[in-house]
């Protein structure tokens, strides 16, 4: 519950107001006076809500305000120009601030800064020694008027010169806005006698505002001041016509009833305690620039941090349990699935079991039948074309345009030493030059299937140099090597003189002296082993 809840205490000179705001919302609230006792009830409260954040409003005299003009600065370099500055005008004072107000439109395009401290901060040492005693997470501390700006926006006032006359448990505040921004802000407690002269104590302090404002020349003599008065009751018309007709004032009157209402706030509770408007607009997320010190707040950035991991452990929880439930519910479906599967399949053996009662008995048993079924698959497996063979040839023969093919004889087998049918051309005993013939050891499986070719061809126009026609033979064996798809490349045949007139001598004259015989040749090319034909 203490992440929806929110401890808002507002501390003047003589007693603390603490109340909880549960979702935006005033829960309850309680007043402690300064004195010991007060301490002891104040540290007991605490207690009970020892994990929840708390905001500190404080309401106070000693209060300064200081217009600043500092070069236009950016990240770091900002956050030291503004604490050198700090440390310049409220050396030794702990609680202090830089409010930001806007950049100026001259030349320079300067930042200006409202400097703001509380010089005397003795009212609430007591109340912060409780809770840095009971290690509460302290927000931050924040002064009263920096409320009354958030006030001044929610009431949509938008007089340039604005003069806000609240009456607080504290005294008479009057806060001067210019643009709706703080400039200053000036606490006068309402003496006892003064009680049943409330008009005239008003008209008093209103010309000392009046006159402190044109003395540090936040408004001129002649400069229209529109003064506001925000009460629940209708005595405080009265005091506007005094005021307007005592100082000439712009003056006007506004009923907080409505704004109660809108808040939630009991209009009772209200009158009693005025400082409970201030403290719902910061309880409501309107928390302006913190004035207390690093040390103060360091268990409320812990208790952030705290929260912080909670909270991303609890949606790593949740993803988690999501990722179950996802993957449970698919192993029901897959289980499912697989249960409806199984039966299917019953009921498919089922009806086939029916069906084959009725099937005519074979006189071959079915395990022949599958031996028969497997060695007809192989067949087909196996079953090749001497496609491969003759595209291997056509590659080679691209770059042989002076070789003729004659002859192309295909076979599957697994015996590589087989002879070639075609007695056309008788194998020669004449080595070849090593670069044809020597192809490297090849050793063939014996149970594997081969496809062997055997090329007969011819040197096309051959004018009878035979050392030339073997040349052209060799590199055409030199390229069917070189195709990956081929295992074994050897020269059956090659080109030298057959011719029974090669030793012949006579006239060249003579007719059969001038016949010259063709350069023949005969390749055996084995082809690597292939898988089964798909």
């Amino acid at each position: 519950m203490a992440m929806f809840e929110k401890i808002i205490l507002c501390a003047t000179s003589y007693q603390l107001t603490a109340g909880i705001w549960r979702s935006g919302k005033l829960h309850s609230y309680q007043v402690y006076q300064n004195d010991e006792q007060g301490h002891q009830d104040f540290t007991q409260f605490l207690q009970q809500h020892n994990k929840t954040n708390i905001y500190l409003l404080a309401d106070a005299v000693e209060e300064d305000y200081r217009l600043e003009s500092l070069p236009h600065t950016f990240g770091s370099a900002r956050r030291e120009l503004v604490d050198r500055k700090l440390n310049q005008m409220y050396r030794g004072v702990i609680y202090r601030a830089a409010h930001f107000i806007h950049r100026e439109k001259d030349k320079r395009k300067d930042d200006l800064f409202l400097l703001i401290s509380l010089h005397n901060a003795e009212f609430m040492q007591g109340w912060v020694a409780c809770i840095e005693a009971q290690q509460a997470p302290l927000a931050g501390v924040y002064l009263l008027p920096m409320m009354s700006e958030m006030l001044v926006q929610r009431l949509k006032l938008k007089a340039p010169h604005l003069l806000l006359s609240e009456r607080l448990n504290s005294g008479l505040r009057q806060t001067y806005l210019h643009n709706g921004r703080l400039r200053i802000s000036r606490l006068a407690p309402i003496p006892t006698d003064m009680l049943n002269r409330l008009g005239y104590f008003y008209l008093n302090e209103t010309e000392k505002t009046r006159l402190y404002l044109i003395s540090q020349r936040f408004i001129a003599r002649d400069t229209e001041l529109h003064m506001v008065l925000p009460a629940l009751s209708d005595s405080s018309r009265q005091i506007c016509r005094a005021i307007e007709q005592e100082h000439g004032i712009v003056c006007e009157s506004i009923n907080l009833a409505d704004l109660a209402q809108s808040f939630k706030l009991d209009v009772k509770q209200l009158e009693l305690n005025p400082e409970l408007l201030h403290m719902h607009l910061l309880a409501s997320g309107n928390a302006p620039d913190n004035i207390a010190p690093a040390s103060l707040v360091k268990h409320h950035k812990i208790n952030s941090l705290r929260k912080s991991i909670n909270v991303a452990t609890a949606l790593v929880v949740l993803a988690g349990l999501a990722l179950s439930t996802i993957y449970l519910k698919q192993s029901v479906d897959d289980a499912v699935q697989q249960k409806q599967a199984l039966a299917d399949t019953r009921m498919q053996e089922q009806q086939y079991s029916d069906v084959a009662k009725n099937f005519p008995t074979t006189p071959i048993p079915s395990a022949d039948l599958q031996v028969a079924a497997e060695l007809n698959q192989a067949i087909a497996d196996y079953a090749k074309v001497p496609k491969r063979m003759m595209q291997v040839v056509s590659f080679a023969l691209d770059k042989a345009p002076d070789i003729q093919i004659n002859r192309l004889f295909w076979v599957q087998t697994n015996n590589v030493n087989l002879n070639d049918e075609d007695k056309t051309l008788t194998v020669s005993n004449v080595s070849t030059a090593p670069s044809a013939t020597s192809m490297g050891a090849f050793v063939p499986d014996p149970t594997g299937l081969y496809e062997v070719g055997f090329i007969s061809g011819e040197i096309k126009r051959f004018a009878g140099d035979y050392r030339e026609a073997l040349n052209s033979v060799n590199q055409l064996a030199e390229r069917l090597k070189a195709d990956p798809a081929v295992e074994h490349v050897e020269i059956l045949q090659a080109p030298v003189n057959v011719s029974s007139y090669s030793n012949l001598q006579g006239s060249t004259t003579d007719e059969k002296t001038s016949l010259s015989s063709a350069a023949m040749f005969k390749l055996k090319v084995i082809l690597k082993r292939q898988g089964p034909a798909v």
